[in-house]
């Protein structure tokens, strides 16, 4: 084969692996999500037990699926923000609130993307999020009220899994530790155990929580 074809044949199909990369995240985020549409899928136990007893306020949920801990939040009487790259699973979570008579703001945004703003939230929630979480940890960090807490709950790396979207996923060992060092650490959680994830399996799991303390700037 002359080496002109061979050259033009690689560039059409490194094209459209990279169109088909680029359309990914979203298509196969909405296949999960239309595959699990009428399934009752709980929230997150972790998050409940974090909050409770903790004065509600507004809240940031990132990567909302179709609204399952968003949703718990806003029976809790947080004022409830939630995003997902998943046009599919934010329709589904408006459905749910609506039914149910909850106030709950749904974005279609991407976490890389979106605008997480300053001193807005007083709780912030990462469920399963991983990489996605760690390498926006500064916006995040900065998006917490004085007082407001990040809490997260993720696979650790040792599940030798790659993700729906290719790559291994997971938390290094201490990865949050050191991503979120400008908070203080509530509890960090390094253990094998039930994951939401796993379908009531074992597997190792990372747990976190932090809160932004009052500095001198805040008062400013």
């Amino acid at each position: 084969m002359p080496k002109a074809i061979i050259i033009v044949i690689s560039l059409c199909l490194t094209g459209l692996v990279q169109a088909q990369e680029q359309r990914q995240p979203r298509e196969v985020w909405n296949e999960v999500f239309t595959k699990r549409q009428g399934r009752e899928v709980p929230h997150n136990k972790f998050l409940a037990e974090t909050i409770r007893g903790r004065k509600p306020g507004r809240a940031l949920d990132i990567g909302m699926g179709e609204g399952r801990n968003a949703l718990f939040l806003a029976t809790q009487g947080w004022e409830v923000t939630g995003f997902d790259i998943s046009d599919v699973g934010v329709q589904l979570a408006r459905e749910a609130a609506q039914k149910r008579g909850l106030k709950l703001e749904t974005l279609v945004d991407d976490v890389d993307r979106f605008a997480y703003g300053r001193q807005r939230w007083d709780l912030v929630a990462g469920m399963y999020m991983h990489a996605m979480i760690t390498r926006n940890a500064a916006k995040i960090i900065d998006s917490l009220k004085p007082g407001g807490i990040i809490v997260v709950e993720g696979f650790h790396r040792d599940l030798n899994r790659q993700g729906l979207q290719g790559g291994y996923i997971g938390y290094r060992s201490n990865e949050l530790l050191r991503a979120f060092d400008r908070l203080r650490i509530l509890y960090y959680e390094d253990t094998v155990g039930p994951a939401d994830w796993e379908r009531g399996g074992q597997a190792p799991v990372v747990r976190f929580i932090a809160v932004r303390e009052q500095t001198a700037s805040d008062s400013r």
